[in-house]
């Protein structure tokens, strides 16, 4: 494994797509020299809160973000460094976006989507059957993890029982 996966007390990764919308979708990076300089803003976010930013397109209504955090960073902290301090950075080099909108940049809502390099059927193979190898006796099936509880049903009770 990669030793970037490597921290104080961890070893990990969590990568992630994420896409982020202008206010009201407005098509406000359709100039090349605004396209630029949020590419830029991006970067030096990324640097200054330590997560890379592996990949991005800036198209005119929307940004695809491919990013890879620390294991103890949040992705709603990070989503929200992206989208306060390109705010502000932008309206700062180009006044012209309070056209926009005067108060926001960004809608309020996000869309992230953690991305592995394993699927589910990989994870399940590796806890099920090659555990069995390092630890035969002490393995208990993670098949009762699936079985459904029996329910205990309480009898109906209308509001007038509660009266008595």
């Amino acid at each position: 494994m990669k030793s970037e996966w490597s921290y104080s007390h961890g070893f990990g990764q969590s990568q992630y797509h994420v896409v982020l919308v202008p206010y009201k979708r407005s098509k406000m990076f359709g100039r090349a020299d605004i396209r630029m300089q949020l590419a830029d803003i991006f970067v030096a976010i990324a640097e200054r809160y330590k997560f890379k930013l592996k990949a991005w397109e800036i198209v005119k209504d929307h940004v695809h973000l491919f990013i890879s955090i620390r294991p103890s960073q949040c992705i709603s902290d990070v989503i929200q460094y992206l989208k306060g301090g390109s705010s502000f950075e932008l309206r700062r080099v180009f006044p012209e976006l309070e056209a926009y909108h005067r108060h926001r940049l960004w809608s309020k809502g996000k869309f992230y989507r953690p991305i592995g390099e394993v699927n589910e059927e990989t994870i399940k193979h590796y806890i099920e059957d090659t555990q069995t190898q390092h630890h035969p006796k002490t393995r208990i099936h993670s098949a009762w993890l699936m079985k459904e509880s029996p329910t205990k049903e309480a009898p109906q009770r209308t509001l007038a029982s509660f009266a008595n």
